[in-house]
């Protein structure tokens, strides 16, 4: 009985991550368009849905990074660096999308083996 939960239980999460997937991410986007400055990456940011997923993904990343970090304050300031030498540097969706999923990609490890 408890490997059957286990593999309903598995479903449900699939079947959660796939709905979630495909939802309307521009509500859950870690960047507020009602307040933003108008930069290019703002509008950017606030015009193309799978930069609002990547950025939602981002912010869940450096959520956890936050908790697992023992100096929260390094990876502030790393944060603050890349937003301002990475992010910022992007003219285009696609260098935005590729310098989120990195920065994605650096966080999920931010701290492991440090």
């Amino acid at each position: 009985m408890s490997r059957n939960c286990s593999v309903a239980g598995r479903w449900a999460v699939l079947v959660l991550l796939a709905t979630l997937a495909s939802g309307p991410w521009t509500a859950f986007a870690a960047t507020d368009c009602g307040r933003a400055k108008k930069s290019n990456i703002d509008m950017l940011m606030c015009s193309n849905d799978r930069l609002a997923r990547a950025d939602n993904f981002m912010a869940l990343a450096f959520r956890d990074a936050f908790r697992r970090a023992d100096d929260p304050e390094a990876l502030i300031a790393d944060q603050a660096r890349w937003r301002e030498e990475v992010r910022d540097a992007c003219m285009d969706v696609p260098c935005l999308l590729r310098a989120y999923e990195d920065r994605t990609s650096e966080l999920t490890t931010w701290g492991a083996g440090q």
